[in-house]
């Protein structure tokens, strides 16, 4: 009975919109989620590794050797821009259909961005020694690089929803 069990979750899915809005967007997340630390290991272990011993510091952002270096936070930049510029393209129209005016909603979007941007370069720096010394270095990069994904995205979300990539 394919087609009853179709009607069943069509009615659930219609009855309860926001959390299925939600699973979508943490469903959508999980991909980009899985590229974001893809492009970062690539990045950080073979890519950037050369810099691994530069210290990198801008205004309240600063890597340390301890920290990651230079390798760090190119690694945390470059995987954080593809992240969210495969994020917009695809939560915008599949999670949220948003029909609000595109060049607002990617203008906001990329002040959002920016400030996150700000933010997941910084957390590092005050997170990622101690777990690194918690759980050696290769662990404890992906383990503080997950830490702050997940952080952004409890500030992302409601951003995106309400604000962002509203249906009008």
């Amino acid at each position: 009975m394919p087609g009853k069990e179709q009607t069943r979750f069509t009615l659930w899915k219609n009855r309860h919109a926001a959390v299925w809005q939600f699973i979508m967007y943490a469903m959508v997340g999980c991909l980009v989620s899985a590229i974001e630390l893809s492009t970062f290991a690539i990045f950080n272990f073979w890519v950037f590794t050369r810099y691994s011993d530069r210290t990198f510091s801008w205004w309240l952002i600063n890597y340390t050797v301890a920290d990651g270096g230079l390798t760090a936070f190119l690694s945390y930049a470059v995987s954080f821009a593809v992240a969210q510029t495969l994020s917009f393209i695809v939560q915008r129209k599949a999670t949220f259909k948003a029909n609000n005016n595109a060049a607002k909603s990617a203008s906001m979007f990329v002040v959002m961005i920016l400030l996150l941007y700000c933010f997941q370069l910084y957390l590092p720096t005050i997170i990622r020694e101690p777990i690194v010394s918690a759980l050696g270095e290769t662990l404890g990069d992906i383990a503080a690089k997950i830490v702050v994904m997940f952080c952004t995205m409890l500030i992302q979300f409601p951003l995106s929803k309400f604000v962002i990539m509203r249906r009008t």
